[in-house]
């Protein structure tokens, strides 16, 4: 409908003398072309119950007459969204549309005298021309008129979408743990091995599942102690090791072991052999609560391997067929058979001669060598079964073959030594394939954690799709993605420049921030012209080479919207000051909540590695050690670049300001930093006192002076840092100088940039983000920061800061 607007009668100034933005709306629309008439000849309960909607602060809307005719407040007017202002005056069916099979029902019960509240209602509203779903809590009142009948209809309305919507997700995110215990524990019972778990120091059993209960005779277990449950084992050695393994916290491995069980509950027992693991169970601190026995019985297996065994001297010449190399010795350690693929790998071995002695170089996967007594065939001779152990073994040609392989003694029935047998296999190209693809897995897992947002990763200069995660899969529209080329992917996006970006970004090594970028897509069903805030971010490998590009990516078009509304309106900006508070409350949860989620893989890999050192030990090979040493450091630099990103997230975050003591602040950041002997920082007297944040100004200056000295002992052995001040009028300036090697002035925008450094981290460490925070902790309390420098003459960094 056409809205009029005209100069305020006087009448109208009376009805609506404030209200905000509605007030000056009635106050200003032609009520003389309404179908109401003039304001002066309105009814008084009509004129009181709008001038107590404008006066409120709660969104209401007050409905009059039969045609229902809307008087709302700022409040709903939230709600109106493109609707307003053509809803002022309008019919509430004309104006919605959408809901009037709902609302049709209730005004009849209104009219009739009765009020009605729902809580948590949902309203397919369309206040931007498509339908939303809306949670509402409504109070539907009448107003009664002069005669005291019923005029119109009060609705207070209260929009708790977004708590819904939490409430929902939080429900359904409980329901998928609880789900997800009760599928853990079928799988105990389904599983098709030996499944208990034992707690406490008593090891009372908690878990059984069916092959636990068949192993140890279907036996009443649950809530008893081992030794009550199991009293026959009690010598056997198991509970020493249950023990051992909750006190180290480290697992136990067993082979073919014995178990004497009572089966039948006739207390005769019966030899048992299993292979098992004891598992030990760690809550979140650390400590061992229980251990997990994980079994599969080989009775069977190892009474058939014992027949096998004591028939192979009779079934040698079966061997020489087989895929794996096998070489069989005498109770003496002579070689007494070897079979066509055990002939290629030791060239040259001979029948009849003593393994030991015939000269060929075997080393452990380290490069230590392995002596005599220290090979699989003399430690099988000693009565050890030495299993699926891995050697490495150097070729006549010079060439070294890693190996894989098992040395066990052979006895007759009667326990008689007939000697061992020896099968092996050539593993060298395997393992080199699982070096590299361990290798490949890691680099896509830490390209993956790199950032807490919609993220893709895309490989080689054609960008081929190599993952998403869910948040990019979401922002995008849930396309089939992995796999295609971004071209291919993402036709909607030709011709918008972003395609050469990825180009630029693969071919230069640089990243590209692009902020607030308007980017037309298809997702959804329809197009929509929307905003992001991104980076491509290169990824280099351990040869400098670009490999591929990571896209981290948060849509910022509502926010873009918001503000361009606020530029063209700015009666709106109040409420969208409100918006970006709660956007920002809400992303600086996701920042903690996101670095927290980041981090704990990234400690489950250095834990998982300092295990992996402490298990072999002096078995690490250098090369080895350097490894873990690598990703140790990795590790380390990702929780640094976690707590870089959060630091950013939390940097523009405004809080009371107090005065500061910049000549105090100072001097305690000089001694949290403890300048080494060789380096000189030197405050200028007489600092002033600032309204500030304390702690944000502290983390300016210690990024600043932490700065200066790292990269000034970089390139000199005298680094001196200077810290001066002057009076510029309203606000301070701060000058942080140093004798450093300087910065090009091509670098001087460059590096306030997040993810920005000028020094590779291998020869200084840092993430890149201490800047961008600096800068954006200055900007965002009204102040400016930039650096003057030429190259070989040092660098001074300079910032304003408001005396209030």
């Amino acid at each position: 409908m056409t809205v009029q607007w005209k100069p305020a009668t006087d009448a109208a100034a009376r009805v609506f003398p404030d209200g905000g933005e509605l007030g000056a709306l009635c106050r200003a629309k032609d009520w003389s072309a309404h179908p109401l008439g003039p304001v002066d000849g309105w009814p008084q309960s009509l004129k009181t119950a709008v001038s107590m909607v404008l006066g409120s602060q709660f969104p209401l809307i007050v409905l009059w007459g039969p045609q229902l005719y809307q008087f709302y407040n700022d409040g709903y007017r939230l709600l109106m969204g493109t609707k307003h202002p053509g809803g002022l005056g309008q019919g509430n069916k004309e104006c919605w549309p959408e809901v009037w099979h709902i609302n049709e029902t209730i005004y009849p019960r209104i009219f009739n005298g009765e009020t009605v509240t729902y809580e948590e209602r949902m309203y397919p509203l369309a206040p931007h021309g498509y339908p939303e779903e809306y949670f509402l809590t409504l109070c539907y009142s009448p107003v009664r008129d002069e005669t005291g009948a019923v005029g119109g209809v009060l609705v207070s309305i209260f929009d708790v979408t977004r708590e819904v919507r939490a409430r929902n997700e939080r429900d359904r995110a409980l329901a998928e743990a609880r789900a997800e215990r009760e599928r853990l524990y079928e799988v105990f019972m389904q599983a098709p091995a030996v499944i208990a778990v034992l707690e406490g120091p008593e090891h009372c059993f908690t878990v059984s599942n069916p092959l636990y209960q068949q192993l140890t005779g279907n036996r009443d277990l649950i809530g008893k102690p081992l030794r009550e449950a199991l009293p026959e084992i009690g010598d056997q050695g198991f509970l020493q090791l249950l023990d051992n393994v909750r006190s180290t916290g480290k697992p136990y491995i067993a082979h073919d072991a014995l178990v004497r069980l009572d089966r039948k509950g006739t207390g005769a027992v019966e030899d048992v052999y299993v292979d098992f693991v004891y598992q030990p169970l760690k809550d979140a601190s650390g400590s061992v609560f229980g251990i997990m026995a994980h079994a599969v019985e080989t009775t069977e297996q190892v009474l058939a391997r014992r027949s096998i065994e004591a028939l192979a001297a009779e079934r040698v010449a079966m061997l020489g067929h087989i895929a794996d190399a096998v070489i069989t010795f005498d109770t003496a350690g002579r070689v007494s058979f070897i079979n066509e693929m055990a002939r290629t790998l030791y060239p040259g071995l001979r029948v009849g001669e003593p393994f030991a002695a015939q000269g060929f170089r075997q080393e452990r996967v380290d490069g230590t060598p392995l002596s005599a007594d220290e090979l699989p065939p003399a430690r099988a001779g000693r009565g050890e079964r030495v299993l699926n152990e891995v050697w490495n073994i150097h070729t006549s040609d010079g060439h070294r073959q890693r190996v894989q392989g098992s040395a066990v003694p052979v006895y007759t029935d009667t326990r008689v030594h007939l000697g061992v047998v020896l099968t092996l296999r050539d593993i060298t190209q395997q393992h080199r394939l699982e070096q590299q693809l361990e290798l490949e897995r890691n680099r896509l897992t830490q390209v993956f954690m790199q950032a807490p947002a919609s993220i893709m990763v895309a490989r080689g200069p054609q960008h081929v799709i190599q993952v998403v995660n869910p948040g990019y899969d979401q922002m995008t529209g849930n396309r089939p993605l992995v796999g295609k080329t971004i071209p291919d992917a993402f036709p909607d996006l030709a011709g918008q420049g972003l395609f050469e970006l990825y180009d630029q970004v693969y071919a230069t090594k640089q990243p590209f921030v692009g902020n607030e970028v308007p980017v037309r897509v298809a997702r959804f069903g329809r197009v929509d012209d929307a905003y992001f805030n991104f980076v491509y971010q290169p990824l280099i490998d351990e040869d400098g080479e670009t490999f591929g590009v990571m896209t981290h990516a948060v849509e910022v078009t509502d926010m873009v919207r918001s503000r361009q509304q606020a530029e063209e309106r700015t009666r709106e900006l109040v409420r969208l000051t409100q918006a970006l508070e709660q956007s920002n409350r809400e992303l600086d949860q996701f920042a903690y909540v996101a670095s927290h989620d980041l981090k704990a893989p990234l400690r489950g890999i250095a834990n998982l590695a300092e295990w992996l050192k402490e298990e072999l030990g002096s078995n690490l090979t250098v090369e080895a050690r350097e490894f873990i040493t690598l990703l140790h450091g990795r590790v380390h630099r990702m929780e640094a670049l976690i707590d870089g990103i959060l630091t950013y997230s939390r940097a523009g975050k405004l809080s009371d300001p107090a005065a500061v003591d910049t000549g105090a602040l100072l001097k305690e950041v000089v001694e949290l930093l403890a300048p080494p002997p060789e380096a000189e920082v030197k405050v200028q007297p007489g600092s002033p006192t600032v309204s500030a944040e304390r702690v944000k100004l502290q983390q300016v200056f210690l990024n600043l002076i932490g700065n200066a000295l790292k990269f000034t002992r970089l390139h000199r052995p005298d680094p001196r840092i200077q810290v001066t001040w002057r009076d510029a009028g309203e606000q301070y300036e701060f000058t942080v100088a140093d004798n450093g090697p300087g910065i090009a002035p091509e670098f001087h925008e460059r590096i306030w940039g997040i993810f920005q450094t000028l020094e590779s981290r291998d020869k200084v460490e840092g993430t890149g983000i201490g800047l961008s925070v600096v800068r954006k902790i200055i900007e965002t309390r009204g102040g400016r920061a930039w650096v003057d420098s030429v190259p070989g003459e040092g660098a001074a960094f300079r910032f304003t800061w408001p005396k209030t």
